[in-house]
């Protein structure tokens, strides 16, 4: 069982909620104001599948952030995580920007049939003396707060101050033990 399997779980495969994830383009200048904006570079994960209709989506999905990339002057990367997790990465555009091309690849994935597949999307924030993360847990509809320091080591004394910033502006998950490290990201 992979890091993503173990922390998301392969077996449940929960309906992906997209709601919540429309929140952070309206909470996005109320971040800045608190000093954490986001820095425009953002990705969707999602758990590896070897079929074929799988692949079929997948390719369906990154062509359409391809084309809402081209359309609204963002860079698009796919890499593969050291696990073999799938990312969309999009950057160099707005929070709305970012958050909808996020959502048009997640959504073409959910229509065809592989919404189970999509696990997160990561926002990455400026914030003081380094960079910290959203995470953004499809299955949960909410968000938390990941702050990775060298090695793997995460800074929990800044991602509890984050969460007390963030949680009157975006749903936060109020389970700490659902704050799972995303260590391979290629934010």
């Amino acid at each position: 069982m992979s890091f993503f399997d173990a922390l998301f779980g392969r077996t449940r495969l929960k309906k992906p909620q997209f709601d919540a994830l429309f929140r952070l383009s309206v909470a996005a200048p109320e971040l800045e104001s608190r000093g954490v904006p986001l820095d425009g570079k953002a990705g969707l994960c999602c758990r590896p599948s070897e079929e074929q209709a799988f692949q079929d989506a997948l390719g369906q999905a990154q062509d359409v952030a391809r084309l809402y990339a081209q359309e609204h002057g963002l860079e698009m990367e796919t890499p593969v995580d050291a696990e073999g997790y799938h990312w969309l990465v999009l950057s160099g555009g707005s929070p709305d920007d970012v958050v909808t091309g996020l959502h048009a690849a997640a959504d073409t994935l959910e229509s065809q049939g592989y919404g189970g597949a999509l696990l997160a999307a990561l926002f990455r924030l400026k914030d003081r003396g380094g960079v910290s993360y959203l995470v953004y847990n499809y299955k949960r509809a909410n968000y938390y707060p990941f702050r990775p320091t060298a090695g793997k080591d995460r800074e929990e004394a800044r991602e509890i101050q984050l969460q007390a910033m963030l949680g009157g502006i975006l749903p936060i998950e109020p389970d700490l033990a659902r704050w799972y490290p995303l260590w391979e990201s290629p934010l």
